[in-house]
């Protein structure tokens, strides 16, 4: 049997619908990971959240959007927070957007995505873009005192231990250097 061929629109058709694991070993390796350093933020970079963001955004989110993974906050059996993420660009091409969409636990379904970041292209690729798109998403909820994801539920365009090292970075203590509750 030969491997099937991947074509350009394999790799640019990335939009998927996140599966939550439901066994331990479902989940990605969390810890020991080797990840390479935060890119540097260009100096004329500049960042939009939350209803911000949605005023460069396209109306709807491509379905070229790349899925960067899906991580998860567990407080109690009874409370809890899904979102995956994804990378995509507005229809211009002149900003990154970062997209979130949550899991309605109550109706068993995702919720609409909406976007939550975006930023001017800059030149920097989509791996950077979205180490720093999440980066300045996951600060902002460290201000609204949301607290650290608990685990990462998937990996795709970044790895586990990225994602935990950009959260590291995001839930720094500024006083004493320590990052949150986590993993």
């Amino acid at each position: 049997m030969h491997a099937p061929i991947k074509t350009i629109h394999d790799e640019l058709a990335m939009t998927r619908s996140p599966r939550i694991p439901m066994l331990p070993g479902e989940l990605p390796q969390q810890r020991l990971t080797l990840v390479k350093d935060l890119p540097e933020r260009p100096a004329d970079w500049s960042v939009k959240t939350d209803s911000f963001a949605e005023d460069v955004a396209p109306i709807a989110m491509p379905r070229s959007a790349r899925y960067i993974g899906q991580v998860e906050w567990a407080w109690s059996p009874m409370n809890m927070r899904i979102d995956a993420y994804y990378l995509s660009m507005c229809s211009h091409h002149r900003f990154w957007v970062l997209w979130a969409k949550g899991y309605d636990d109550n109706w068993g379904e995702w919720m609409a995505p909406s976007a939550v970041a975006a930023a001017t292209r800059c030149g920097l690729g989509s791996d950077a873009a979205a180490r720093l798109l999440l980066l300045a998403y996951w600060q902002t909820q460290c201000e609204q005192e949301v607290d650290r994801f608990h685990w990462v539920n998937e990996e795709e365009l970044l790895s586990a231990g990225a994602l935990t090292e950009i959260a590291n970075a995001a839930w720094r203590d500024p006083d004493d250097g320590e990052t949150g509750d986590g993993p």
